[in-house]
């Protein structure tokens, strides 16, 4: 009976460390080739920040993984309305919040995205949770795709524990 039970565990335990895990991808978008990965629990919000090339002042947008819809855009914060930035009607309302305009609410699903990485004074820079990449230092001039994949668990625990957000 106790061997049932061991083996019942074990078999629990390789199930759930083969359970396929969200987790944030970028890609290049001529080759395909994984670029970085970032597991992500679903409903967990990364944002990409970046310095507009006009106004020279910073923009942000704050999406998260969604099992059915991939990439949710939820809001964007900039300093001032400036070319290109502005309320897009019907999507989210704006607040002004001390030096930030922010669009809240926007809950638009992308899917995924391509992001053109602009040069190190553009600064395309991603935040999730307490990590910080600035994609521009690597990538300045590509074009990336953003986006969701599923990855086994034991898989996403492996490449953390060696440090390394390469796919």
């Amino acid at each position: 009976m106790r061997r049932a039970i061991l083996v019942a565990l074990g078999l629990g335990l390789i199930a759930l460390l083969m359970f396929p895990k969200p987790q944030l991808v970028i890609e290049d978008a001529k080759g395909g080739k994984k670029i970085a990965a970032f597991p992500l629990n679903w409903g967990e919000q990364f944002e990409i920040c970046y310095i507009h090339s006009v106004d020279l002042t910073p923009v942000c947008e704050i999406f998260s993984l969604h099992w059915r819809h991939g990439i949710v855009l939820h809001e964007t914060y900039f300093r001032k309305f400036g070319a290109g930035m502005g309320h897009w009607e019907g999507h989210g309302r704006v607040v002004d919040e001390g030096e930030w305009i922010k669009i809240k609410d926007i809950e638009k699903p992308l899917g995924r995205f391509l992001l053109r990485v602009g040069t190190q004074g553009v600064d395309h820079t991603l935040r999730i949770g307490n990590t910080t990449l600035n994609l521009s230092k690597t990538l300045a001039g590509r074009l990336v795709v953003v986006k969701r994949e599923m990855d086994a668990l034991i898989r996403q625990i492996m490449r953390r524990g060696g440090g390394d957000h390469h796919g």
